[in-house]
């Protein structure tokens, strides 16, 4: 049986989609960056091989008929997809793309529904909106914190060493703390925190947008 697959590895997990006849399967693995490799190179040989994906041994499973899809929406990066469907239409498969090719991907799967689909626009969710600041706030947050901290202690004479794990990102730190030092510190922390929560504001009052295919009810 013709088979197309896709697959995306990350640091502790990979995904392997494929697409057999009118089977939608989703494969995901997990393990280091040793084991990890070596699962994810089985399970595409064995797809590409023609092994039935429920058959496989290595990590989990879920499949969908394509014909069964009642909902399939790619993210505003072209970087994910989405399907619903099943007997019952609750059924959910999502595979994160690594070429940012979301889009062609779900072309093909759709192409195997047996029926047409029509695409519209829809605003993410709130939510959705809002992790991409949270993070980059986080992240900036406890950098600020670091640095602060460096700066509170060399204002008070105390000598700021690196020592320990990760004395490069500890030096960087003290090296910021003392070219800014307290009130520095501070400022750049409220702009930061200013910028954060502009970039918020304007993702949940201009929320990006991602494509939406539904059945052609025609």
């Amino acid at each position: 049986m013709d088979v197309q697959i896709w697959s995306k590895s990350q640091e502790k997990r990979a995904h392997v989609l494929a697409l057999r006849g009118n089977e939608v399967s989703l494969v995901s693995l997990s393990g280091n960056m040793f084991t990890l490799k070596k699962k994810l190179k089985e399970v595409i040989e064995r797809l590409e091989a023609g092994d039935d994906p429920s058959q496989l041994k290595a990590g989990s499973v879920a499949t969908i008929d394509a014909a069964s899809i009642a909902r399939a929406r790619v993210s505003p990066g072209n970087d994910s997809l989405t399907l619903h469907g099943g007997p019952d239409g609750s059924k959910t498969l999502s595979f994160p793309t690594a070429d940012g090719n979301a889009s062609e991907i779900l072309q093909a799967i759709l192409g195997r529904a047996g029926r047409s689909f029509q695409s519209t626009r829809e605003d993410i969710g709130v939510f959705e909106a809002i992790i991409p600041p949270a993070i980059v706030g986080g992240l900036g947050g406890l950098f600020w914190m670091g640095t602060y901290d460096a700066a509170t202690r060399l204002a008070s004479g105390e000598a700021v060493e690196a020592t320990g794990r990760r004395q490069g990102m500890k030096r960087l730190l003290i090296g910021v703390a003392d070219t800014l030092g307290t009130t520095g510190t501070i400022a750049v922390g409220v702009g930061l925190l200013a910028l954060v929560l502009g970039w918020a504001f304007l993702r949940i009052t201009r929320r990006p947008q991602r494509t939406v295919w539904l059945p052609d009810q025609g």
